[in-house]
């Protein structure tokens, strides 16, 4: 049987769409995931392979042994853990999202607990140290106009990301074009000018962890395990790479939000965002009948691409009172039906999702009396955007609540760094364009060289501004809850009801709930829950002698001096 359906076994990858996406669909790869032998191709990850082969259910929930599935595409994803033998040596607690597919792959599914494998670890790890002049983190829109517009000055520049190929969310568009060419074109250009330029470095598959005084950042790059069993001999498994920079640019995006209904957590309930990617970078339709709930204009996106390929949407449900810009030129564009001023309360289903109720929001953003039903087997939700801010965290910059965009951006500067793009809520591609170009060519010239007045790269579209109305939980109409389904943390199975044992108990600060939940303290590191949770946390003081929002009760984070 197929987690996919329910119905008998499909052929391989049944539900790899005929067209597009970045894989090499001449060349096959066999894996076994859980004893099962399947197939992908070169440019898949283990989870979109397991997505077009009907597989979406990951292992049961950590304490709870709830089902669970593939919520995100990413370094966030907090259910599909699994574990596999890298260079003689079995690794635990690796995301599914994450894990490159390679010819012979052979995976076991994880209950958000892993195991140390007992066996030497054969593999070789080295390190480096370096300087250099411009250091960009992140290699996404915001990213590589940094890096093109800081080398272009003959500045020593170093460009790393933890993706196989540059290019960031970009890689996941449709359509999209940058100075009047396609986003892959545009890459590509970026990327060779990146290689042939003397003094800049591309690091791929490195993510930067630590962020310290004077831009002293450590980085970690993965060299072989993408290769398996192709890996050449004498090549270290991992490089540790310390890195001194004079300036540094922090273009690391942002994480798409879930939202916290009864439910949610059901297998085939996933990030907009993820939907997109799976459907665009990686050909595979990860549903067939599909409901978008959102609270912004972001997953207006995938539902313009989700029709494009001819994949049905039931239903687009918005939790803001009209339609956006943007809403009405995707409706009146595919005829979809938009429900405004409405959420998901509750998601049906015995295992995977089947259908969702909706009903429409008053005033206070609480649900009415009328519920209608949907049926689906994707549910696909945004509950907004949290910036990625924590190497500039790390460093001692302040973060502030922006009620506009909901959500915690950076408050200032941190000496000799800029922070560019999404990670510093910039969230259109046009705004990251200009904000990575204008960050890269000051870093340069406060490096000391002499930079071209060059104009920004152009998006070919952009949108209007974002409206954004926060769901940070979305009670049942007219019933009393014991919020037992209202997951925030996926990965520690804790819901609404943890949080409130927390603040009925006397917990007021972030950090004192989230020692008393746990939430956020799983491998994730809170990544698609940590922000939620602290709205959750405002939902239960307010009207009490605690903060009504999320930005008068701040983050773990202890406050900075100034």
């Amino acid at each position: 049987m197929t987690a996919q359906t329910g119905r008998s076994e499909p052929p391989e990858q049944a539900y790899r769409l005929p067209r597009g996406g970045r894989i090499a669909r001449g060349r096959l790869l066999r894996f076994t995931i859980d004893g099962r032998e399947l197939t992908g191709h070169p440019g898949d990850t283990l989870a979109s392979a397991m997505l077009a082969n009907g597989l979406l259910e990951s292992a049961p929930s950590l304490y709870r042994g709830r089902p669970r599935g593939i919520v995100s595409a990413g370094v966030e994803e907090p259910n599909a853990l699994v574990r596999l033998p890298l260079a003689g040596c079995a690794e635990s607690m690796l995301p599914a999202t994450t894990v490159e597919l390679f010819d012979g792959l052979s995976a076991q599914t994880l209950s958000g607990m892993g195991r140390l494998d007992p066996t030497p670890d054969p593999a070789v790890y080295d390190k480096k140290f370096v300087h250099t002049d411009v250091l960009v983190v992140g290699a996404g829109p915001a990213g590589l106009a940094a890096a093109d517009a800081a080398a272009r000055s003959g500045a020593r520049v170093m460009l790393i990301d933890d993706q196989p190929e540059p290019g960031g969310s970009l890689l996941s568009t449709s359509g999209e074009t940058v100075d009047g060419i396609p986003v892959a074109d545009w890459i590509a250009q970026v990327t060779t000018r990146l290689e042939d330029a003397r003094e800049a470095v591309l690091l791929r598959r490195t993510t930067a962890f630590g962020s310290y005084d004077d831009n002293y950042v450590l980085a970690v790059e993965k060299r072989t395990d993408h290769l398996g069993d192709e890996a050449p001999t004498g090549i270290s498994r991992q490089r540790v790479w310390h890195i001194r920079a004079r300036r540094v640019v922090l273009a690391t995006g942002a994480h798409e939000r879930p939202l916290v209904f009864s439910g949610n957590d059901r297998p085939g309930i996933m990030l907009a965002s993820a939907v997109r990617t799976y459907v665009n970078r990686y050909a595979v339709a990860p549903g067939s009948r599909v409901v978008v709930a959102t609270t912004n204009d972001s997953a207006y996106d995938t539902v313009a691409d989700l029709h494009a390929h001819g994949i049905e949407v039931r239903a687009v449900v918005d939790s803001r009172p009209e339609l956006s810009e943007r809403a009405g030129e995707i409706a009146e564009a595919t005829g979809l039906r938009i429900l405004t001023g409405s959420a998901v309360v509750r998601s049906e289903g015995d295992g995977r999702i089947t259908g969702c109720a909706i009903a429409a929001l008053d005033e206070e953003a609480v649900p009415t009396d009328a519920e209608e039903s949907l049926g689906c087997d994707l549910l696909a939700v945004s509950g907004g955007w949290s910036p990625v801010v924590h190497l500039h965290s790390q460093r001692q910059g302040r973060l502030r609540w922006d009620e506009a965009k909901a959500a915690f951006v950076p408050d200032g500067t941190v000496r000799d760094q800029q922070v560019a793009g999404a990670a510093g809520g910039t969230f259109g591609l046009g705004g990251c364009l200009a904000e990575g170009a204008a960050a890269g060519s000051a870093a340069a010239a406060a490096a000391g060289f002499a930079t071209r007045d060059e104009p920004a790269p152009q998006a070919g579209t952009e949108h209007g501004p974002d409206s954004v109305r926060p769901l940070w939980l979305v009670p049942g109409p007219g019933e009393p809850h014991t919020w037992d389904t209202h997951f925030v943390d996926l990965q520690r199975d804790a819901t609404v009801a943890d949080v409130w044992r927390a603040t009925g108990a006397g917990m007021r600060g972030v950090e004192h709930v989230k020692r008393y939940t746990s939430i956020g303290t799983a491998n994730d590191q809170g990544k698609t829950s940590g922000v939620n949770a602290i709205g959750v946390i405002a939902a239960a003081l307010a009207g009490s002698d605690g903060p009504a929002s999320p930005g008068e009760l701040g983050t773990t984070a202890p406050p900075t001096r100034r």
